[in-house]
């Protein structure tokens, strides 16, 4: 997809890491930033703007999670599509929470986490506001992650184990093509 969805998919990745309620805050915050681009995309030349904002939490483990850190971000972005040769829109938005809900522990820094993304975080709209696609409900991923053992938020993905996916999310894995197949006739 474009590269302005993609800013805000990383802006709200940064974010993707919650703990159990008797964790230690190390951060919190509120945010919002516009945000645009311009790209080539589907044969088009497209000039996006858009806006994600939110509120996140860090926070710290405890006991044999204490160099894990999990975040909770509760996030909306809101983006217009616009093909530069014709002025034709689209509107492309979400909202949805993420949170870790589970850290084990494998071995040194190395830590299994369980994030789940719920609420709608993919809708697309024609010009009139007639939704075309809408993803809602939950994905669960679970991933090894390396904290490298220090006290500092972050560290390196290592590999994704397992995703479900539960409810409607037609937007999810479409490839470039069927991506392509849904907003052609939009921007036409």
């Amino acid at each position: 997809m474009g590269k302005g969805l993609f800013a805000g998919a990383v802006l709200i990745a940064a974010f993707a890491l919650a703990a159990p309620a008797q964790a230690t805050v190390v951060d919190r915050d509120h945010y919002s930033a516009p945000y645009s681009d311009d790209f080539e995309l589907c044969g088009f030349s497209i000039h996006t703007e858009g806006v994600v904002s939110g509120n996140f939490r860090i926070r710290a483990g405890k006991h044999d999670l204490d160099t894990a850190f999990f975040a909770l971000d509760n996030y909306a972005y809101s983006e217009t599509w616009t093909n530069t040769e014709n002025g034709r829109t689209l509107t492309i938005w979400g909202d949805a929470v993420i949170r870790d809900v589970s850290a084990r522990h494998v071995s040194g820094s190395i830590f299994e986490f369980t994030t789940v993304e719920s609420g709608r975080p993919f809708n697309l709209a024609d010009a009139s506001g007639r939704v075309l696609l809408r993803d809602r409900g939950a994905i669960r991923t679970t991933y090894r992650f390396d904290t490298e053992g220090d006290d500092t938020p972050g560290g390196v993905f290592l590999e994704e184990l397992a995703v479900r996916v539960s409810g409607p999310h037609p937007g999810f894995g479409m490839s470039e093509d069927e991506f392509c197949a849904v907003i052609t006739p939009l921007l036409s």
